[in-house]
């Protein structure tokens, strides 16, 4: 008996000591929590949230217990590593030989200094902030420093304006970093996928006569809708709202307390009025998650519940990593199917609204496949849109951007995919963009323009 507990002492006692000698040679990023942030709203922040290692990670070189809370102003770790530029190329820096990687990469530390996470572009300052994910990929080599590297000014602040806000009315320093995020492996692994089970995909819009069509996902009120053109004859969206099911995503309070706000909810409701706009310009159109009781809904305060399902009313898993997986399998499929019918303007809209710290206001802003023309030319016509809306209604500019982003849904879309992120849920102004019905009638509307020019 003392022999096996020696040794098990003596096997506990080496983990230790493995875990300790990586970190001290591992140059991991080291933040400071903010005020009411979790492990995942601060791996989000950073874009580390999409690949579920990264959440493990955290917890050992922080040494610290799953679903420990965080500490304000504490500093943690993150599964992110500072490597030395060496002023040559990024692969050469990181011996990672994938050039879209490195470019990948690349366009993550630009954003990280756009948003004000970190101070100088790696360029000036030689240093390259890579997630350690990408060091785990098969042609790389994980290269370690000497020690932790403390980020001095975790978060720029950003100061609200006054005016009374519409949709367009946040001003804007802050972006990013988003949900479902970077996932380096993007084929659909059937054997891991097993257990979702496929159905006959039938449109949801019931031809009522060939001045509208019956849609009952958009409820009561909102169900028949009136065909105004046959612009997007021809056209095929898949419309992906962001979580769902048993994932509510980013959840926020109201001013007074009262209500909780479900990123979820009210990214669905503005996927709901996109898919109306759509298809009342003759499009054909998919909504992916589904909610069969809620519908478009003209309420401020949306109840936040669970019972969302993936089209064809089936449930969605609990795994992040599945649910993603099983939503692009719908999506392909019924690209495929649309392909061989001849069709070749197929779209996926991927919905979302973000989780930045309170002080942060942020402007509409899209993603696209950084592989894709059509994609990224989509995405610059979106932005130019709502560039061209704020100065009409709002009389100043428009700061939202447009950049690629190598996330799984993007990677794994075959129709030409657009990710759109709305606003920063935790920001009390940027709120206002999502509770008030009117505005996210207007988002819809502005995005469907985008897809009309």
């Amino acid at each position: 008996m003392h022999v096996i507990k020696v040794c098990l002492a003596f096997t506990f006692s080496l983990w230790l000591f493995s875990l300790t000698a990586q970190k001290q040679k591992t140059s991991y990023i080291e933040v400071a929590a903010q005020k009411g942030q979790g492990v995942f709203a601060l791996l989000r922040s950073y874009q580390l949230l999409g690949q579920s290692s990264n959440i493990d990670l955290f917890y050992e070189i922080n040494g610290l217990q799953k679903n420990t809370p965080l500490t304000k102003g504490k500093k943690y770790y993150l599964p992110l590593v500072q490597i030395e530029f060496d002023k040559k190329s990024i692969r050469s820096s990181t011996k990672i030989k994938d050039y879209d990687l490195a470019k990948e990469i690349e366009s993550y530390n630009e954003d990280l200094v756009k948003s004000g996470l970190k101070k100088k572009s790696y360029k000036q300052d030689f240093e390259l902030w890579v997630p350690q994910f990408y060091l785990d990929q098969p042609n790389t080599n994980n290269l370690v420093n000497q020690k932790p590297t403390q980020l001095k000014s975790e978060f720029s602040s950003n100061k609200t304006t006054s005016q009374t806000d519409t949709i367009a009315n946040i001003a804007v320093k802050s972006k990013k970093f988003t949900e479902d995020k970077l996932v380096s492996d993007t084929k659909l692994n059937d054997k891991e996928d097993s257990d979702i089970k496929m159905t006959d995909y039938d449109q949801f819009a019931k031809k009522v006569s060939n001045k509208s069509v019956d849609v009952a996902l958009f409820g009561p009120n909102k169900r028949n809708v009136p065909i105004e053109s046959n612009k997007l004859h021809n056209q095929i969206f898949y419309i992906v709202p962001g979580h769902g099911g048993p994932d509510p995503g980013a959840i926020a309070k109201d001013v007074f307390g009262d209500h909780d706000i479900c990123e979820d909810e009210y990214a669905y409701d503005v996927s709901l009025r996109l898919a109306r706009n759509l298809i009342s310009e003759g499009a054909t159109v998919y909504v992916i998650v589904q909610d069969k009781n809620d519908g478009i809904r003209d309420d401020k305060y949306l109840e936040c519940d669970t019972d969302e399902k993936a089209m064809g009313n089936y449930e969605m898993p609990i795994s992040q990593k599945k649910r993603l997986r099983q939503g692009m399998q719908y999506v392909n499929q019924l690209y495929l199917k649309h392909k061989l019918e001849g069709i070749q303007n197929q779209w996926m809209i991927s919905i979302h609204i973000d989780s930045q710290p309170e002080e942060s206001r942020q402007d509409v802003f899209f993603y696209y496949q950084s592989e894709s023309k059509k994609s990224k030319k989509k995405a610059k016509k979106l932005q130019e849109v709502f560039s061209e809306k704020y100065g009409q209604y709002q009389g100043r500019d428009y700061n939202g951007t447009v950049s690629s982003r190598p996330l799984f849904v993007m990677r794994a879309s075959d129709p030409e995919p657009v990710y759109v992120e709305l606003a920063n849920i935790r920001n009390k102004k940027d709120r206002e963009r999502i509770i008030l019905p009117q505005n996210r009638q207007i988002l819809a509307d502005w995005l469907m323009e985008g897809f009309l020019k």
